[in-house]
């Protein structure tokens, strides 16, 4: 189980406060997967680091596995596996049984232990075949897998899982979430992610955060019964205060993905058909910021003839 309560996060930078994590309360029960989203600067990240204890939070408390993150640090580390894109997590000539092993004997396992172990998760994430080459010469994907195979090494109950698929291949991608799925039985994971096909497929709750702040949680459904139906609309003027649902543009019209209920803010437009909403839907009506994207500056050069997503 992971609950964060009122969790905050304050950093000063140049003379300058910045509160990357904003009062921040939600829930993972036991043995099902969660999600954090939301654009860059959301906080996701410094969410992630306050449960692992790597850094401490300025307020509030979270409680992992049972555990306080700020009284007992010491009980969170050693009941979760932490998975991120670093790329200092290996020694580089060394090859993926020697990097295991190495990182198994840190948790007081004895050699012959730490062997064992080590080849236990290279089977489970499908690189004992490898076991032998250097990490250097490891494609980023497999990289990946080694990072997850590090946080098996003491079969945690709590997985916490940074943007794991960062620059991997959609077949890559795939793989590893396949992979996620299958170990996460029996865990309670954490995962923070850009990719909205990710989260439907690996995510029961999710929760959006926005500036620090939570701004929405719940599991998919709820999510997209909130939105509501989706209308794609054609109009023959660039909607300016709705330009986060331009999905395509020519040269004499664009196409909207909106929600029914923003229909009243178009003087003009031909729908061309309805859908129920994806999740992508959901996050742009609650999180996209037309005038944090780049599109509406392409849009209005008129640098820009297709289609998005």
């Amino acid at each position: 189980m992971i609950k964060t309560i009122d969790i905050s996060k304050t950093f000063k930078i140049k003379y300058k406060v910045i509160k990357a994590v904003d009062d921040v309360s939600f829930e993972i029960e036991r043995n099902t997967a969660g999600a954090l989203v939301g654009p860059n600067g959301a906080g996701k990240t410094t969410v992630i680091k306050m449960l692992s204890t790597l850094i401490i939070p300025s307020s509030g408390d979270a409680i992992v596995n049972g555990y306080s993150i700020t009284r007992e640090e010491k009980k969170v580390r050693e009941s979760i596996g932490l998975v991120t894109v670093s790329e200092r997590l290996f020694y580089y000539r060394l090859t993926a049984l020697e990097n295991l092993v190495f990182f198994a004997s840190l948790q007081n396992l004895s050699l012959s232990d730490a062997r064992r172990r080590a080849r236990e998760v290279l089977e489970i994430v499908g690189l004992s075949e490898w076991e032998n080459i250097p990490y250097m010469k490891f494609s980023t994907g497999m990289q990946r897998k080694l990072a997850l195979a590090r946080a098996l090494i003491t079969d945690p109950p709590v997985l916490l899982l940074d943007e794991p698929t960062l620059g991997l291949d959609p077949l890559s991608a795939r793989m590893f979430r396949d992979l996620v799925r299958r170990i996460g039985r029996d865990k309670t994971i954490l995962l923070t992610s850009h990719y909205m096909k990710e989260i439907e497929e690996l995510a029961e709750k999710i929760i959006l955060l926005k500036k620090g702040k939570v701004i929405a949680e719940g599991n998919k459904e709820n999510l997209k019964n909130y939105l509501g139906k989706v209308i794609e609309v054609e109009v023959n003027e660039y909607p300016l205060a709705l330009g986060k649902y331009v999905v395509e543009t020519s040269t004499n019209y664009y196409i909207l993905r909106i929600p029914e209920k923003e229909l009243d803010e178009l003087k003009d437009y031909r729908v061309i058909k309805e859908e129920e909403p994806s999740l992508e839907d959901v996050y742009i009506f609650l999180i996209g910021d037309v005038e944090d994207s780049a599109r509406l500056e392409v849009v209005r050069r008129g640098g820009w003839r297709g289609r998005w997503g």
